[in-house]
């Protein structure tokens, strides 16, 4: 059976949009360059989410963590009932969240080709699951294809999520894919478990790693060619 694992932050949709019009709401960052604002909150996003993998942060704590270390690190000091505002902000945006161009047209083609396909993200249950229900992607997932790092307490790249989800769905890693954006997290951590891997890098990044991933694609519309070319004959 041919699988496909998809991450779903920023390969199944843009966060960015988001982060972006919360930013442009919230009186600390308004006025800051959202480029450099974006680099420093996806830093501590990183890092408030490694926190939690050691159980030194719960999910709560590291939202209001990434915010107020990100402002920090730009030299603006904000209070937790400040990084709270940002967070209601950021999550009255993330109802609007919408499908990257292309993906309903790669998960329309899959489910013809009847390939196998699931979700695997890292974050909480509650979070992902209501962003997954804002994408409409439960017309294309059932809740059991959807592996939530934060209801396993493991996270990718740990070898354990892409085992898990190996039996759970009896997949054979030989002809199962990972796609993602996350280079450690996702094709690290795929790679590693001798799956097939599709890095989305769409921000050109040049890692230092021995790994290298099974195709790169640039943007969703190269995904989508190439999976339309990979996929065509079956």
């Amino acid at each position: 059976m041919i699988a496909i694992a998809f991450d779903l932050d920023d390969t199944l949709y843009n966060r960015e949009a988001p982060l972006k019009y919360a930013a442009s709401y919230f009186p600390p960052t308004k006025d800051l360059p959202f480029d450099i604002f974006n680099g420093e909150f996806k830093k501590y996003r990183e890092i408030a989410f490694e926190k939690i993998v050691k159980q030194e942060l719960t999910y709560q704590e590291s939202r209001i963590y990434r915010i107020q270390a990100a402002l920090r690190s730009l030299g603006i000091s904000i209070t937790e009932k400040d990084a709270k505002e940002f967070q209601d902000l950021y999550c009255h945006y993330l109802q609007q969240i919408e499908l990257s161009p292309h993906i309903q047209e790669i998960l329309d083609f899959l489910y013809r080709k009847n390939i196998k396909t699931i979700i695997i993200t890292n974050g909480s249950s509650n979070y992902q699951r209501r962003k997954i229900k804002n994408l409409g992607l439960e017309r294309y997932f059932d809740y059991e294809d959807i592996i939530v790092a934060g209801e396993l307490n493991v996270a990718k790249p740990d070898l354990r999520i892409f085992r898990f989800a190996e039996v759970k769905f009896q997949l054979n890693p030989i002809h199962t894919w990972m796609i993602g954006d996350e280079f450690q997290a996702d094709i690290v951590g795929a790679a590693k478990a001798g799956w097939n891997t599709i890095w989305l890098n769409q921000y050109r990044e040049s890692p230092q790693s021995t790994i290298v991933p099974t195709k790169i694609v640039h943007s969703t519309y190269e995904l989508k060619k190439f999976l339309f070319m990979l996929f065509k004959n079956l």
